[in-house]
């Protein structure tokens, strides 16, 4: 079954200056068949970053549901920013907030509160998985956004490499530097050793600290 099967939603299109539109984003997405994303705030892209740079996720939905609910006796809508689709098969609806949309003293503090209550009981009734991400959820460690980034961009903009095996194949589970795994398939193209290893990282099949270290040749893969 491809991706396409496995949607359940279309993004809702915003108008950028109605309610949005700062900080527009618009990346391709090779979890959804590299079609173009688009995301409302620079926050919402990060997120996307993590999530379609997870190993874990084999598709999303931005923008894929509108709910109703009531705010001071006026009807209300609220768009969920994510629905993502992961290999156990779990289902996870999420809405993206800065911290400071949370606190007390922001003056769309109460309307906040209550779309979450609303998005969190319509997923309770439907027997899905809520949760709220704030940048303390995105945007952990120096260098994740960063490096993630890059793994999205350079598989989204190439065709899978053919020498997967081969640098797969030097890499333990003990870990191994990536000037080191250069050095051993010397007899191969440098840019096609750091392509692989980006499409192996993207896919789950090696590890490294993405937190806290530039993607480079100081770095560690490990099985």
């Amino acid at each position: 079954m491809n991706r396409k099967e496995l949607l359940k939603y279309q993004p809702i299109k915003i108008l950028r200056g109605k309610k949005y539109g700062n900080n527009y984003w618009t990346p391709r997405g090779n979890k959804v068949d590299k079609r173009i994303v688009e995301l409302y705030s620079d926050l919402e892209y990060d997120h996307w970053v993590v999530v379609d740079s997870d190993p874990e996720v084999i598709t999303y939905c931005e923008q894929p549901l509108e709910i109703s609910y009531v705010l001071n006796g006026q009807l209300r809508t609220s768009i969920f920013d994510m629905w993502i689709l992961k290999k156990d098969g779990s289902e996870i609806f999420v809405e993206v907030k800065y911290n400071k949309e949370l606190t007390s003293k922001h003056p769309k503090h109460a309307r906040t509160l209550r779309q979450i209550e609303a998005q969190k009981e319509w997923c309770r009734i439907n027997n899905k998985n809520y949760v709220v991400r704030t940048e303390d959820d995105i945007r952990k460690g120096r260098h994740s956004v960063e490096n993630r980034t890059s793994l999205c961009m350079s598989v989204v903009n190439s065709k899978k490499p053919v020498y997967l095996n081969e640098v797969l194949g030097v890499i333990s589970r003990e870990g191994i530097k990536i000037k080191e795994v250069v050095l051993e398939l010397s007899n191969l193209p440098v840019e096609d050793i750091l392509l692989s290893l980006k499409w192996l990282l993207y896919e789950g099949d090696i590890k490294a600290n993405m937190e806290d270290q530039l993607i480079g040749f100081e770095m560690e893969v490990r099985r």
